[in-house]
């Protein structure tokens, strides 16, 4: 066990000195003397800015620490900052994608519906056409029908 690095034999060594120098009458006296002494330094103004900068000087490593701690998280702060603008400005450029992409869809339906009209209207007079040639034939039919047999032709019209 040791103390401010003094070992028990080497406080045992100082005691020693202590009673020699002091005497043994004496040591109360000088005991009392330099607890006052102790007192007074504890209390004193020195005492406290020594102790604060003692303080100081002990977290000084911690503090910087904190700081440079600070520093790099400051660091990754603004580039998270920059990857949210890049991130924002993308956004921005899909939406307006977006937006041309739902636009030439709307053209498409416009040109699909305008082409379906010229279909319907190009297709109206062919299928009529088709109707009056498929009716025509039908009839040529029946009169050939009919032509060949008369007897039909009495039954039909009853």
């Amino acid at each position: 066990m040791e103390f401010l690095g003094i070992g028990p034999s080497e406080l045992i060594l100082i005691f020693l000195i202590i009673i020699l120098v002091i005497g043994p009458k004496d040591i109360g006296k000088t005991a009392r003397s330099m607890g006052r002494f102790l007192n007074r330094l504890y209390k004193s103004d020195e005492w406290r800015t020594i102790t604060q900068a003692s303080k100081t000087i002990r977290t000084l490593p911690n503090r910087l620490a904190r700081e440079a701690e600070l520093e790099s998280l400051q660091e990754v702060k603004s580039a998270l900052e920059e990857t949210k603008k890049d991130l924002e400005e993308a956004k921005k450029e899909l939406d307006a994608d977006a937006k041309k992409v739902g636009e030439a869809q709307k053209d498409l339906v416009k040109e699909t519906k305008a082409i379906d009209a010229d279909m319907k209207a190009w297709a109206e007079p062919i299928e009529k056409e088709a109707v009056k040639t498929e009716t025509a034939t039908h009839l040529e039919s029946e009169k050939e029908i009919l032509q060949d047999n008369p007897s039909e032709a009495k039954l039909q019209d009853e």
